[in-house]
């Protein structure tokens, strides 16, 4: 009774809102407004939340053994929480929230073994709240300020908390609860958002080399019987080069990945590493990191005055996140598709191995930066989206940062359309393939077979050479229209014998025929 009324003094007693039977010297202090008692008469409950209390907590709170509840909130109460308070050891619920407390939190209450619910926030509070060693994981019942922006320079820092407050007022509960730690987090052992970024960049890479791998075995097992005029034709190529410029895009710096130029290499891979450092932004920013004030997290719970229980509040619906998933899909599904596409073609057994290179190269840095790009949305969406109109706005924000690889390359093709060109000179073509004389020399050799078939047919015979040349369009050995063959010297005479007598030049770009003579007529074999 002697410490309720000290305690009703240094608390301004008589301007609370209501004071009953608290100024009576003849009645019983488990009558007085707030008092709770047990059938001993010992205090074990003191609520007087919300009842104009303006002064100080005293020492002497240590005084009433018994207490079990002491709820001081939504008051003006001031000054230090005195050290006394751990002395309390039957307390269960302590909740002083809304108040103008100071100082630092006293390190004895680490000493009341059976709290089960601590309320500090919306004070100003500052340093370290001790370990408690906490196992109470509801939401709401260890709360303090210990979110950002702060009151102070540095926020207060609270290990155990459950929910954590800014100077808003706004609340998030802390990640390093299990009901509060993003599931996908836990599945890949990541501790944030950034490892997992790492970690799932890791495993892309080792997926795109698992499907070249795959997918080579796949070709050669196909290609295995087949020779190797049919595998690397030179019309295979050609339109190889043609599918893989029309999949990266004709107007992204990207097709850079397929020349030979090291500065387009250059371009490409900087535009690749502007579009990563922004996109990296957004996913530090989306951290669930309480006790940094650079996360762009959105504090989504609110912890009211005039109840325990914290309630979360927004407008985010399912119906937001169907908009974001069709955005998402309209938007990147075209550019992973074509990736993947580019990522197959490398593993294609006809190419060399420098091309397989860029196809590889240009196929996985687009379909990383794509699903880079889906991966910062999603995650930066559930860090601050609160409505369905701003997971609209994030993602279009995003989306656009996809798209700076063909601002990049508007902007050369204005500033000097030539540079351009001289880089995509350098790009692959089938003049270029550094097997193209082996294949030439391959299709040479099949044309000798065919023109030796053509002389066992005609040895020893009469040939008329109009009747010949009608002949030759609708014969079996005559092998796409690059070859023309010409029968000269109108005279019939006998095929007993073809010698070779002109070949094409070392670097098979050479334009003159293949000319097989037999005295006065001579077949000529353009390829």
């Amino acid at each position: 009774r002697s410490a309720l009324k000290v305690f009703y003094e240094s608390a301004g007693g008589q301007e609370w809102t209501d004071n009953s039977w608290w100024a009576s010297d003849y009645t019983s202090h488990c009558d007085w407004f707030g008092v709770t008692c047990s059938d001993t008469n010992n205090t074990i409950g003191l609520d007087l939340r919300n009842n104009g209390l303006a002064g100080t907590l005293i020492e002497e709170i240590k005084d009433l053994p018994y207490l079990e509840v002491l709820d001081l909130s939504d008051n003006d109460m001031r000054g230090t929480i005195p050290t006394g308070i751990g002395l309390l050891s039957e307390l269960t619920h302590l909740r002083l929230a809304y108040n103008e407390f100071i100082g630092s939190m006293p390190t004895q209450l680490r000493n009341i073994p059976g709290l089960e619910l601590i309320q500090f926030h919306v004070n100003r509070i500052s340093g370290t709240i001790p370990t408690m060693n906490w196992m109470n994981e509801e939401d709401s019942s260890f709360i303090a300020d210990c979110g950002n922006p702060s009151d102070f320079e540095e926020s207060l820092e609270c290990k155990d908390c459950t929910m954590c407050c800014n100077h808003h007022g706004d609340c998030y509960p802390q990640v390093c609860y299990p009901q509060v730690k993003p599931a996908i987090l836990d599945m890949v052992g990541a501790d944030n958002y950034t490892q997992l970024s790492i970690i799932c960049t890791a495993f892309l890479f080792c997926a795109f080399g698992t499907v070249v791998l795959a997918v080579y075995a796949f070709d050669k097992y196909q290609n295995f019987n087949l020779p190797q005029s049919t595998i690397r034709g030179p019309e295979m190529i050609r339109r190889d080069i043609k599918y893989s410029m029309s999949t990266i895009g004709d107007d992204s710096v990207y097709k850079f990945f397929l020349s030979k130029s090291w500065w387009g290499w250059a371009i490409a891979l900087g535009t690749i590493a502007v579009q990563s450092w922004m996109l990296f932004e957004f996913v530090k920013g989306a951290e669930i990191d309480l006790s940094d004030d650079s996360s762009h997290l959105v504090y989504t719970w609110k912890c009211p005055r005039d109840d325990v229980d914290c309630d979360f509040k927004s407008d985010l619906t399912s119906q937001g996140w169907m908009v974001f998933v069709i955005l998402m899909l309209a938007h990147l599904t075209k550019d992973i598709i074509n990736g993947s596409k580019l990522i197959v073609l490398s593993a294609k057994e006809r190419h060399d191995h420098r091309t397989r290179l860029r196809y590889f190269f240009g196929g996985s840095l687009l379909s990383f930066v794509t699903l880079f790009a889906l991966f910062a949305s999603t995650v930066y969406n559930k860090a601050i989206a609160t409505n369905n109109t701003e997971i609209i706005l994030n993602s279009v924000v995003i989306l656009f940062i996809n798209d700076i690889d063909e601002l990049f390359y508007e902007i050369m093709m204005i500033t000097n359309s030539s540079w351009v060109q001289v880089i995509m000179n350098d790009s692959p073509r089938p003049d270029d393939d550094e097997d193209f004389m082996q294949e030439l020399k391959d299709e040479i050799d099949d044309l000798r077979e065919k023109l030796q078939l053509l002389e066992e047919r005609f040895d020893g015979e009469d040939v008329d050479p109009d009747e010949w040349r009608k002949s030759k369009r609708s014969s079996g050995w005559r092998n796409g229209p690059s070859r023309a063959v010409s029968v000269k010297n109108g005279k019939k005479g006998k095929i007993r014998r073809l010698r070779q007598v002109h070949l094409p030049n070392g670097n098979g770009r050479s334009t003159s025929p293949l000319r097989i003579e037999n005295g006065t007529t001579s077949i000529s074999v353009y390829a």
